[in-house]
């Protein structure tokens, strides 16, 4: 290469620059006459991210409008400024009401092609990732440790993989989140409200699709639920954070059908927060019922004793 074409590419380079510079010094200058903060350089990597904006903004803000660095930013000044990891728990959930919902949007994506959607999700959510995301944020200081609370909750021993997920509520979702959660079905009403559940989970003929699982064997499920007839009469034992399961089915198997997290009302009412279409709402428990009339009845989880300690002793 000439020397006369050196010079000429430096000068067009030298241009470039001085036009972005002056660029967002205009950009700059409009943002301060409008009052609003001047806008941001974005990090030099290929995918460049918003930086976190301040907490004073996050706390208006809904939880569903939050990039990673928000998130990490805000459960950082979650876990100081609320002790309580069930009061983070009702927090976060109350935040996140609006949220659009949008069913089966996760997968294992980038580390499995079986399902390739992305393994968490922000901005969206549906029954299941909603409950999984509220308490894996509310039991976490910052992003990696959500990250890693989010796929414990979602895989068996935190294992990522299509067959190792959680898929079926009572074979998978609650046995392998035993670790945090306890079923308290059986308990309630002087553990006389609870009536026998049933079904046979076959996740060979779920996973034929994949081409995949052939190997694993039928799995036949003996538990407990609420009727729809008796709920009314156990909703004064229920806790902020426990995990509501809406059970469907009919006389011959029934199966879990929807997630949701308990919230006691400012007045007395017991509600739950549940992603449902068109989005993330707070309904009474005794109004689902009544809009829902083929639900069979409830399940309810509850967080053990000093959740947050049982999580740092698990997530590592």
């Amino acid at each position: 290469m000439n020397m006369p074409r050196i010079i000429l590419i430096t000068a067009v380079l030298i241009a470039i620059l001085l036009v972005d510079s002056d660029a967002m010094a205009q950009a700059t200058t409009q943002a301060i006459r409008a009052g609003e903060e001047p806008p941001e350089k974005l990090d030099p990597v290929v995918h460049p991210m918003r930086k976190a904006r301040s907490i004073k903004r996050l706390k208006v803000a809904p939880l569903y409008s939050f990039n990673e660095k928000d998130v990490d930013a805000y459960l950082k000044f979650l876990a100081d400024e609320h002790k309580d990891p069930i009061e983070r728990v009702m927090h976060l959930a109350r935040k996140n009401v609006g949220q659009p919902y949008e069913i089966f949007l996760l997968g294992e994506g980038p580390y499995e092609v079986f399902d390739p959607d992305p393994m968490y999700c922000l901005n969206k959510s549906d029954c299941v990732t909603f409950v999984e995301h509220t308490y894996a944020m509310a039991l976490s200081r910052d992003w990696p440790t959500f990250f890693r609370t989010l796929q414990r909750l979602r895989y068996k021993d935190g294992k990522v993989g299509m067959v190792t997920r959680n898929h079926e509520s009572v074979a998978d979702w609650n046995v392998n989140n035993a670790w945090l959660f306890e079923e308290i079905t059986p308990h309630l009403g002087d553990g006389k409200a609870a009536t026998a559940m049933h079904m046979v989970w076959k996740p060979a003929k779920f996973f034929a699709q994949y081409g995949i699982g052939q190997d694993m064997l039928d799995v036949p499920i003996s538990s407990t639920f609420i009727p729809r007839d008796r709920i009314a009469s156990i909703l004064s034992e229920l806790k902020d954070g426990d995990v509501a399961q809406v059970v469907r089915g009919n006389a011959r198997e029934q199966y879990v059908g929807h997630f949701g997290l308990v919230a006691r009302g400012t007045d007395g009412q017991v509600n739950m927060i549940h992603s449902a279409e068109p989005a993330v709402r707070e309904q009474g428990i005794l109004d689902y019922l009544e809009k829902n009339p083929k639900t069979m009845g409830f399940k309810f989880l509850r967080a053990k004793a000093q959740p947050q300690a049982v999580v740092d002793a698990t997530v590592k």
